[in-house]
């Protein structure tokens, strides 16, 4: 229990400055549930990688982005090897990108985490 309170506690400023930041930039709030679901993960990965508000935000785009391709791919008619292996590429695509944005000490917890926060499955 009183880990999750830190855990909150930690995420809360860093969704706060998510919020003060979509409020002044229109695209930046959450319009429906990929985004909801993309700020989400920024929050449990802002609790164990300390990101800066920065970070959060260039990490915020980039996962939202992922979720929506993701999406189009789970509902697309390709076979289940084929949506297997887009998905694997998409989350390479995420990984790398993200790499560019994290230094390597918040990169190397980022890579820990993702296997849990976001695996992947079709």
């Amino acid at each position: 229990m009183k880990d999750v309170f830190r855990n909150l506690i930690k995420g809360l400023p860093i969704i706060l400055a998510l919020m003060i930041i979509h409020t002044t930039n229109a695209q930046f709030v959450p319009k429906n549930d990929l985004e909801k679901q993309a700020a989400k993960l920024v929050q449990a990965y802002q609790a164990d990688v300390g990101m800066t508000v920065e970070q959060a935000s260039a990490v915020y785009e980039k996962i939202a982005e992922i979720l929506a391709k993701e999406n189009a791919v789970r509902n697309s008619s390709e076979s289940a090897e084929e949506k297997k292996k887009s998905l694997m590429e998409l989350s390479k695509e995420e990984t790398e990108h993200i790499g560019t944005i994290l230094d390597s000490k918040q990169f190397k917890e980022y890579k820990k985490m993702k296997k849990t926060l976001q695996p992947i499955d079709v």
